[in-house]
């Protein structure tokens, strides 16, 4: 991948070498068909920032010779734009003289077959080459003499026969705390040798994805080690010491924390972050021989040009093995999935258009006047095609013990200190569609989501005191032992929230409400998380939903509440799951040993009820009535006999409007 800045220091370079003279300059542009430009009135070589990206280094220096020799032999040689004048020049500077700055916008979506390393054949985990004792990785195979033989990665060359019995089973392998996989996950762990260790686990959240992974690693450190661990910045500490829970200290990795980081040679794992992988160098990476790449919450590569999926793509091309692991792995459109199908198997899916064109559903938008793009079409099909790569299971099927999370609509009246405040805006919401209409123009829909945004804060800002009443009745009715999970999404909700909440615990000897907000450090995250479940005198967390939504264990916090609604479902529902997860004895402390297991130290089934707080007449009750009718994400998609409808912000923003206009004049805008 070749960035901007190092893209102008070569253009330098070269100009200063090939004599360009010095009123040229270079320029960007987002071309998606052409990679270089060269405009002679402006005087300008312009290169196009949309697929440089995609490109290596020599590339974008044989382009840059290539316009460069359209500048010194003007705009109009004697034979033509690329004839033997150019083709003299390009050569006489270093070019290579081929045409390269035509460039289709889908190659620079996707991976060719062709670029990918060669795939390793993984044999079961039960076999062992019988000469070394090394766990039986087939690199090839041949028959002679009438028997099948096959090179192992150990480099002995045996009969497919002698392999031997291994006595390690992913059954009988047991984490430091204690626990064990569960039957799905073992399927989940051969499933993944099955694929050759290229593989999506795609299971609900809550279901143990990263188990899943860490097995290869440990069961196939032959061939697997050492590996790098892709994860959002949140995320690193808990994988941190999930690898340490199964591994041992031995499997302890190297978080990078910044592109300078010294990275430590021959550590087994290395975590770093999504953010911080686009700016790392990349040849730091290479040093280290990597093999195997995890990319936990794979969906934040679904864009096909954006910068961070290309820096991925590059890495999956040299890696032998890559697991990407998501429960979502795409929310909105079914395109967004095509980046780590096109990455785990580009032979079946190697252009984007085509995977728009054969698996993407379309649906005409009324509205908009316009197809408009859904989710996967023919589900059963799209599910055949993938089988061997793709495994998803649902918690009911697997785990149909889990406590279920029952979710519950509870109304509380605006009161009169932020009615007039609400009545005011939504007033000005309705007068600002209504002029855009009498004005004809449509509605602005950036400015409309603002306003909106600012009736949701009115509303959360009012719900705290019905809020802080349910606290203090969980707080007078519940059990000791018993804890409480508020969610919120502005700050200063929370801020209200938190102030009176304290005073309830202080006045009956509780510490403090404990606190989780967006953009905390990794090690205070985990620090509270860990807080929370082993002090007996915390019982009440107050965390932002987008903040918590992934990476906590919060199965044994046995009550919550959603004090404000989030845009989209999705994000509610990954905080519910944070609560319905499996329990195992030794993760807790006696005290909840005590309630959440029986006498053989197996868990307490219980309902978990989530409380959704909705102010009634507002945009509150709005938003869940089409939340309601639109609750269906990722999950319906994946399985058999249910389907995927799109969730489109926009369209939301634009429902709103309307219901705001109808309830103020009796119809939309």
């Amino acid at each position: 991948m070749v960035r901007q800045i190092e893209a102008t220091q070569l253009f330098l370079e070269l100009k200063k070498r090939t004599g360009l003279p010095q009123e040229w300059a270079l320029e960007y542009n987002k071309s998606p068909n052409k990679l270089g430009a060269c405009w002679h009135q402006q005087k300008k070589i312009v290169l196009s920032v949309y697929l440089l990206n995609s490109r290596e280094k020599s590339e974008v220096e044989d382009t840059l010779l290539h316009e460069i020799a359209h500048a010194l032999v003007g705009p109009n040689p004697p034979d033509g734009m690329h004839g033997q004048t150019w083709l003299n020049k390009a050569k006489e500077i270093g070019c290579t003289g081929a045409v390269t700055g035509q460039m289709h916008k889908d190659e620079a979506q996707s991976v060719t077959p062709a670029e990918q390393t060669g795939k390793k054949h993984v044999a079961p985990l039960t076999k062992k080459c019988p000469v070394c004792g090394a766990t039986a990785f087939e690199e090839s195979r041949c028959t002679f003499g009438g028997n099948t033989w096959t090179k192992l990665a150990c480099k002995h060359l045996v009969k497919i026969e002698t392999l031997e019995q291994s006595k390690d089973s992913f059954e009988g392998w047991e984490s430091k705390s204690g626990k064990k996989l569960y039957h799905y996950q073992v399927e989940g762990a051969k499933f993944t040798e099955a694929a050759n260790g290229r593989v999506l686990i795609a299971d609900e959240p809550g279901l143990g994805k990263t188990v899943q992974a860490i097995s290869f690693l440990k069961f196939h450190a032959d061939i697997a080690l050492p590996a790098l661990w892709v994860c959002k910045t949140t995320l690193k500490v808990q994988a941190a010491k999930e690898l340490v829970d199964w591994c041992d200290v031995e499997y302890f990795p190297q978080i990078l924390a910044s592109s300078r980081s010294f990275v430590l040679p021959g550590m087994k794992v290395y975590v770093i972050s999504m953010d911080l992988l686009r700016n790392f160098p990349i040849q730091k990476l290479k040093d280290l021989g990597i093999k195997t790449l995890i990319f936990d919450e794979c969906q934040h590569i679904k864009n096909p040009d954006a910068a961070r999926t290309q820096e991925v793509r590059r890495l999956v091309n040299e890696m032998d093995f890559t697991i990407m692991l998501s429960g979502t792995p795409w929310k909105n459109r079914g395109s967004e999935y095509f980046s780590v199908l096109n990455m785990l198997a580009p032979e079946r899916f190697p252009s984007y258009a085509h995977f728009k064109n054969k698996w993407v559903s379309y649906k005409f938008d009324e509205k908009k006047g316009k197809y408009v793009e859904g989710g996967i079409n023919d589900i059963p099909a799209f599910r055949e095609y993938t089988k061997d790569f793709v495994i998803r299971r649902l918690r009911k099927d697997v785990l149909p013990d889990l406590p279920p999370v029952n979710r519950q609509l509870r109304y509380v009246e605006l009161d009169k200190l932020y009615g007039e405040s609400y009545e005011k805006a939504e007033e000005r919401v309705a007068n600002l569609a209504r002029a855009a209409i009498l004005e004809g123009k449509g509605l602005n829909i950036q400015a409309m989501a603002a306003e909106l945004m600012y009736l949701k804060h009115i509303t959360g800002l009012a719900k705290v005191d019905a809020q802080v009443s349910d606290a203090e009745e969980f707080l007078d009715d519940r059990e000791d032992w018993e804890k409480l999970t508020i969610f919120h999404h502005h700050i200063d909700v929370g801020d209200e929230l938190e102030k009176k909440v304290n005073a309830l615990l202080t006045a009956r000897g509780y510490k403090p409400a404990l606190r989780m907000l967006g953009g905390m450090d990794p090690w205070d995250r985990s620090r509270i998380q860990e807080d929370f479940k082993k002090d007996e005198r915390r019982r009440i967390l107050i965390a932002s939903t987008l903040a918590s939504g992934e990476g906590l264990n919060l199965q044994f916090c046995q009550n919550a509440s959603m004090l404000e609604r989030q845009w989209n479902p999705a994000n509610e529902e990954q905080a519910e799951l944070r609560f319905s997860r499996p329990l195992n004895w030794n993760e807790y402390p006696p005290y909840l040993q005590e309630e959440l297991f029986d006498e053989d130290k197996q868990p307490v089934k219980v309902s978990i009820s989530i409380p959704y707080l909705i102010c009634a007449d507002t945009i509150d009750e709005m938003l869940t009535n089409m939340v309601e009718s639109k609750r269906l994400n990722f999950r319906r998609a994946m399985n058999k006999g249910e389907e995927n409808l799109q969730w489109d912000e926009n369209e939301m923003i634009r429902d709103l409007t309307e219901a705001i206009m109808r309830k103020r004049y009796g119809k939309a805008a």
